[in-house]
Formats: structure tokens, C-alpha cells, sequence
């Protein structure tokens, strides 16, 4: 596990950073101190990160990443290295939720959700740890999973398998990092005010399915109900600080409500009574 702090002056990356749950990342990373790059896929959302961002002054930078993109991370890596030197933090939290039973998944659904959620973790992971290790300075890796990394919901099946995947990538690197320089970490959080309900409709065109006929009328009653759901969730900045208090006591996991607790347990139970 990583024995030294993350010093203030330190370079963070957040993917996905523009908005939800990554804004609030970056948020709570400046307050520490951070130096921040911000990346994104959505120019709007990148505006808007900068306007809200603005008082942060030369502390925090703006890059346009498409997690899925193999490429522009080895673009990124190149800017970081010959701009900033040495990346400490890496927050590898975009992703895109879409739910669904698996029986009327599409190859395009199950191809966009891994691509971002799954693939687009590996990739941060396979550009920046090689040279986190390197540089030998303390360091620390962050995964977005969710709760749906660890249960399953009733129809979050195709979620649930990408998500389940980045606990168990960031679970093994965690082993393997051991006695390091660098900590990792996953973030499995719950309800949380976040623009996901929206994410239909910035699918890109190569994952669309070509038959597909989207019910505008309902989509948007899907929308308006999972915004209204996580209108009472926590509020991005304050998950932003559960994930920086995370990173300074290198902790394993970072659940942001007290309240899964009976249901891991649930799960457990479930696990120990077919063992």
C-alpha cells in the first residue's frame, strides 16, 4: 500500500471530469491543493466545467478524452508528461448508464457500455500506471464502479458486468501494488445528483443499433424518473471529498451511503449459504 501522502502541488486527472460525480471529484481535488486536468468527451460540459471552474485560475486545465479511444490516452499521456512532468492522481471515473434487461440487449448495447465503463478504465490504467510507477513519487488510482459493481439490479445486468469488472481490476492492481509507491482505490457509489439518466441520448452513432426506433415519449418518462430518483442522492462534492478523504487513507473502497450495509450483507449471506 502506498506509505506517503499525495503532496498539495500534485498533478490529478479526472476523467469524465466536466460533470456529475467527476466534477465533484475535481472540485474536491483543488480544494486539497491538486493541480487538475479535467478531461471529458462532451464540449458543452467541458464549457461549462471551465465557467464553473474559472476561479481555480492556472490550477486546473481543460483536455477533450474519449475514454474509448486508445489514441487520444496516448495523447493525453504526452500532454501531461511534456506540460506537467509527472501524473500523481488518476480518477478514472467516466461511464455511462444504461439500463435494460439483458434478453433485449443489443451488440451495441453491450458494446458501448464495456467500451466506457470497462475499457475505458483498463486503457487510463494501461497509459498512466507504467509511468506513475516510474516517476517513484506517491501516487494513488480511483475507479468509478458503482453499487452495481458489487449487486446486481433487476435490470442492470449489462451495467452490472461492466461494473463488476472495474472492482475486480482495481482489487487485483491494489494486490499487486502493494508496498508501492502508488494506492488504488474503487468508488462504489449510490443514489448521487448526476446527469446519468441523460446518457440515451449522447450515445454515440457507432453504437447505435441500425434497427433501433427510439420511443422518444418514453425515454423521456425514463428520464424524468431517474432524475427526480437522484435528486435525492448526495451531492457530487461531497462524494468528490469521500474520494479524496479515500485517497489519503489509501482505502481500499469508497461506498457514499451507510445505508448499503444490509444489503452487502444480503449478498454475503447469499454467497456463504451455496458455499
Amino acid at each position: 500500500m502506498r506509505t506517503h501522502p499525495i503532496q498539495s502541488g500534485s498533478l490529478g486527472l479526472v476523467t469524465g471530469g466536466a460533470s456529475g460525480i467527476g466534477l465533484g471529484i475535481a472540485q474536491a481535488l483543488l480544494e486539497a491543493g491538486l493541480q487538475v486536468i479535467v478531461t471529458d468527451v462532451r464540449d458543452d460540459h467541458l464549457e461549462e466545467a471551465q465557467t464553473l471552474l474559472g476561479s481555480a485560475g492556472d490550477q486546473v486545465h481543460f483536455l477533450r478524452l474519449d475514454v474509448t479511444d486508445r489514441p487520444q490516452w496516448r495523447a493525453a499521456r504526452r500532454f501531461v508528461e511534456e506540460r506537467f512532468g509527472a501524473l500523481h492522481v488518476l480518477c478514472l471515473n467516466a461511464g455511462v448508464g444504461v439500463l435494460g434487461s439483458m434478453l433485449e440487449a443489443s451488440d451495441a448495447d453491450w458494446e458501448w457500455i464495456t467500451s466506457v465503463n470497462l475499457d475505458g478504465v483498463l486503457a487510463g490504467v494501461e497509459t498512466f500506471l507504467p509511468h506513475m510507477v516510474a516517476h517513484g513519487r506517491p501516487g494513488h488510482i480511483v475507479a468509478t464502479s458503482s453499487m452495481g459493481g458489487l449487486i446486481v439490479a433487476n435490470d442492470g445486468g449489462v451495467y452490472s458486468a461492466a461494473k463488476f469488472g472495474v472492482v475486480a481490476l482495481i482489487e487485483g492492481l491494489r494486490r499487486d501494488l502493494q508496498g508501492g509507491s502508488v494506492g488504488a482505490t474503487v468508488l462504489c457509489p449510490s443514489a448521487v445528483t448526476t446527469n446519468i439518466y441523460d446518457h440515451e441520448r449522447m450515445r454515440p452513432t457507432i453504437f447505435q443499433h441500425p434497427d433501433a426506433v427510439r420511443d422518444d415519449q418514453a425515454l423521456e418518462a425514463m428520464e424524468a424518473f431517474h432524475k427526480q430518483l437522484l435528486a435525492l442522492g448526495r451531492n457530487p462534492v461531497e462524494v468528490g471529498r469521500m474520494v479524496w478523504n479515500g485517497i489519503e487513507a489509501d482505502a481500499p473502497y469508497v461506498f457514499t451511503d451507510r445505508n448499503v450495509w444490509p444489503t452487502l450483507v444480503s449478498r454475503r449471506d447469499a454467497l456463504l449459504a451455496f458455499a
